[in-house]
């Protein structure tokens, strides 16, 4: 029989995922009020920590531990929050309103959020076995990560998305010769489009990154560690690492029968779930954006959704969740940002050029309304292209090319459809 873990009298909130998204929740609902008791339950023992620097600071020894948590430990009992780490979540009965975990605890909830992220996406490859093969996912693979690249001369990155590329730069940067190998023909094209993604491939390559495309690896070699990687097309690289990237997918392990699912947990503009009392936030959520459910995995849309679903946990229904989506990459001294959210478009437009390193791609559809845009070093682009993408107003094609044009005056203009 579990052991059911409650407060006499106490309105409970539990929180299944202590990562960007569960931890902001549980600093919203105090600042909105909240005054019941708070459990945040996560699977990794780690206190809780952010996840971006892992690709990049971490990986190249620029920071620490310490640096990277998302709160230091004070903060949880300031709030007054319940922290369990180390407790994976195994079952939800939303009639008795309980969470169980794998240790045999029950907890009793009046709400509940489930924050549980994403998970990787894995290969099957022969040889994978063998040591010096990562995923990178979790501070205890960065840290492994890290010990092993000590006295490593090359290396072999299977995917080129953005955390294969933050890798592979800063791999780069530790003077280890890196191979990247992509499926692809050009890395990212169906998020950036071809300008963008051609743009990418130079940029490592003449970073001194050998990056393979319409190719695969399909075996690992070597006696205990890995020695080579052999591809599809019988490419032969040496290395004595390998990290694989080859995306994540929404952690939806936590079910339940009438928890409704779609690229993620369902939720509406308020975060609720298809249960009553079930909330969800962050990565693991499919949320509408324009009337279209859309999923992404964005560490500013965990920090936002998050806030915004915790609101209306605690005043239910006041704050619909109008956010445009943003995520940034940091690449060799180069800053990439890209707003919006856009599986297809009608034509795209750039604004500067791809050989002074400093553009920014628009990304529009048959009406000439921006839906998302990508920018390359130019910072004082991001709030015009932020508020462009809001309005949904149609644009000039011909003004945003041209440069002499402020983007905060082509952004008042409208165009009569």
């Amino acid at each position: 029989m579990k052991e059911v873990n409650k407060v006499s009298g106490a309105e409970t909130t539990v929180i299944a995922g202590a990562g960007i998204a569960g931890v902001h929740a549980a600093e919203s609902l105090r600042k909105e009020g909240y005054q019941g008791r708070i459990v945040l339950l996560d699977s990794d023992s780690q206190m809780p920590y952010d996840r971006p620097p892992l690709s990049k600071e971490w990986i190249t020894g620029e920071t620490d531990e310490a640096s990277i948590l998302l709160r230091d430990p004070a903060f949880y009992e300031r709030l007054d929050v319940d922290l369990q780490l180390g407790v994976e979540v195994t079952n939800i009965d939303p009639f008795r309103k309980t969470i169980d975990t794998k240790d045999g605890h029950s907890y009793e909830w009046e709400k509940l959020m489930l924050a549980t992220g994403s998970q990787l996406r894995t290969l099957s490859i022969g040889g994978d076995d063998l040591q010096g093969i990562f995923y990178l996912r979790r501070m205890a693979d960065a840290t492994a990560i890290n010990h092993h690249m000590e006295g490593v001369k090359e290396a072999v990155i299977i995917g080129a998305g953005f955390i294969g590329a933050e890798l592979a730069a800063s791999l780069n940067q530790l003077g280890i010769k890196v191979t990247i190998v992509e499926r692809s023909s050009y890395p990212m094209e169906a998020i950036v489009g071809r300008q963008a993604s051609a743009y990418f491939l130079d940029l490592h390559r003449r970073n001194g990154v050998d990056v393979i495309t319409e190719d695969s690896v399909r075996q690992f070699n070597g006696e205990t560690n890995v020695e080579e990687a052999v591809t599809a097309a019988g490419r032969r690289i040496p290395c004595q690492a390998v990290i694989i990237g080859v995306g994540v997918s929404p952690n939806t392990a936590v079910s339940h029968p009438q928890l409704q699912t779609d690229r993620g947990y369902a939720v509406n503009e308020f975060g609720e779930t298809s249960v009553p009392d079930i909330y969800a936030a962050g990565d693991c959520t499919s949320w509408p954006y324009n009337g279209v459910p859309i999923h992404v995995e964005h560490w500013d849309h965990a920090v936002n959704h998050a806030k915004t679903v915790a609101k209306n946990m605690v005043h239910p229904q006041s704050d619909p969740y109008t956010y445009t989506p943003y995520f940034w990459s940091n690449q060799y001294s180069n800053r990439f940002q890209y707003f919006g959210h856009a599986k297809e478009w009608s034509k795209t437009i750039i604004r500067g050029s791809t050989e002074s390193h400093a553009f920014t791609v628009f990304y529009l559809d048959d009406q000439d309304v921006v839906k998302a845009a990508f920018i390359a070093n130019q910072p004082k682009n991001a709030l015009p292209v932020r508020r462009m993408i809001q309005q949904q107003n149609a644009i000039s094609p011909e003004a945003l090319a041209d440069e002499s044009i402020a983007l905060k005056k082509i952004q008042r203009m409208q165009v009569k459809i």
